[in-house]
């Protein structure tokens, strides 16, 4: 290699310090149970992601499909983050199958002055919370669901709503059936609680902080049809929320053509631009997952539905009756701890 190759190609090399801002944009991502299944790997190569399987839930997840679409949502994180900093980026999805945890290898192919769009999507991605709360009761209009709709982004993985009367009912009865099998299980129950997080108890870098889980009191249930997953596990929820509410959020659904591991990965890229797409519209989102938790589950959604695709993740979304900057901030692993850093 000449000298003047060896000099161009230094130029496109991705620096610790670049990285390491980067990934606190993609550190932001939604997981189940704010678990984080990911690490990065910063070689004169490239960046990859890989899976933390030590992070994966034996109970909840035994597939790892939430670890996917968690990973998933991480991956896109980090290609926002890097165009935030300037740079573009070529992505490559499990690029090895003899090392299925190596999910995405990210190679730089050139640099230029980030643009104002790109600085807006970090700034609404490390605004972003995920919020549990009552919605308004008003209905997005069509022009916004459209635009919501539109933002997966590619036919990879393709957003939808499942509208109508029966079918809305049947997607109640689909997560009420999937709602209540977990809440009957001990073990899931029980691992659901070690990621319970109290900050006078515990320190505070992943897990669900118990100040963002709404307190539901049993002679106030929420007025919903579709149920949220219930944290409220041998421990209050701290975020007090507005009474008699009639919640009718709009359910996004995502969708994969087919059911393994890439296709995971590209729902969870999808639910995250959705999510990022809603912020940046002034609303609220929350993961519906309980009825995608398991293949069983997602199955029985698919039949009693009638979809020709794969539901690989449910969301709620609607206008908040207060502002999101009012939640707490969930908390996340610092990148020191995420990032392995094998450069010369």
């Amino acid at each position: 290699m000449s000298d003047e190759t060896e000099a161009q190609d230094a130029t496109l090399r991705l620096d610790r310090q670049t990285v390491a801002a980067a990934l606190e944009v993609a550190v932001r991502a939604s997981s189940i149970h704010n678990t984080q299944p990911w690490r990065w790997r910063l070689e004169d190569t490239g960046l990859s992601l890989r899976a933390d399987r030590s992070r994966q839930l034996a109970v909840a997840d035994p597939d790892g499909h939430s670890l996917h679409l968690s990973c998933g949502a991480a991956l896109y994180l980090t290609e926002v983050g890097l165009r935030a900093a300037g740079w573009q980026v070529a992505t490559s999805l499990l690029p090895d199958a003899a090392d299925p945890d190596l999910l995405a290898v990210f190679t730089p192919t050139g640099w230029s002055e980030p643009t104002e769009a790109a600085s807006e999507l970090a700034d609404a991605a490390m605004r972003r919370r995920c919020d549990r709360r009552p919605f308004a009761a008003e209905q997005l209009d069509d022009a916004t669901r459209e635009t919501l709709r539109a933002a997966a982004g590619d036919a990879a993985a393709r957003i939808d709503y499942p509208d109508g009367p029966e079918q809305h009912i049947e997607l109640a009865v689909a997560v009420s059936h999937a709602d209540r099998a977990e809440r009957e299980d001990e073990a899931y129950l029980a691992e659901m609680s070690h990621w319970l997080r109290d900050p006078d108890v515990h320190a505070m870098v992943d897990g669900v902080p118990v100040a963002a889980i709404p307190h539901v009191p049993a002679d106030a249930p929420r007025h919903t049809d579709v149920p949220l997953r219930d944290f409220e596990v041998g421990v209050a929820g701290r975020q007090l929320i507005e009474r008699d509410v009639d919640e009718r959020p709009l359910i996004a659904v995502v969708f994969t053509e087919a059911d393994g591991p890439r296709d995971h990965l590209e729902a969870g890229i999808a639910m995250m631009r959705l999510m990022l797409r809603a912020e940046q519209l002034g609303l609220a989102s929350c993961p519906l997952s309980q009825a995608v938790d398991f293949a069983a589950f997602r199955a029985r959604l698919q039949n009693s539905m009638g979809w020709v695709g794969y539901p690989q993740m449910l969301l709620r979304l609607g206008r908040p009756l207060s502002p999101v900057a009012d939640l707490p901030r969930t908390p996340r692993r610092p990148v020191s701890a995420v990032l392995d850093v094998l450069t010369r």
